[in-house]
């Protein structure tokens, strides 16, 4: 399988997961109920499931630890770029960095799109027709 394609599907399940569980409920409350006992336990903790950018990045490193001591075969984008060297702790970074970024520009794409489709687009004009971008 090549890298293109490997990294396509890391940046699909980091997505995802991530989306399920900042904002589904998922099968028999799953996703709610984990959110509700991170909140119980500390209500920072609880916040981590709140924002689609935290999430990613904690996904990052699970996932770049996971693949870099126990999967043989490199599926985090800098375990793909660092196979070999013994720098995980580099390659931990780097994927908590991708992961939270590619996240949050998914899902910044997916709130453009969806605001476009209510009409309540977050671009306008003003006098001199220069678009600005306004934050809600």
């Amino acid at each position: 399988m090549s890298n293109g394609l490997i990294l396509f599907i890391y940046c699909i399940v980091v997505y995802g997961l991530s989306n399920m569980m900042v904002h589904a409920s998922g099968p028999f409350r799953l996703f709610e109920r984990i959110r509700d006992a991170a909140d119980y336990i500390s209500e920072h903790f609880g916040q981590l499931f709140t924002c689609m950018m935290c999430l990613p990045a904690n996904l990052g490193w699970i996932f770049s630890l996971i693949n870099w001591f126990f999967i043989p075969i490199p599926i985090t984008p800098f375990n793909i770029l660092l196979a070999g060297t013994g720098l995980w702790w580099v390659a931990m970074i780097g994927d908590i960095c991708f992961a939270s970024g590619i996240t949050w520009i998914i899902h910044n794409v997916e709130l453009f799109f969806e605001s476009i489709a209510e009409g309540s687009s977050s671009r306008q004009e003003d006098d001199n027709n220069d678009t600005m971008i306004l934050n809600d």
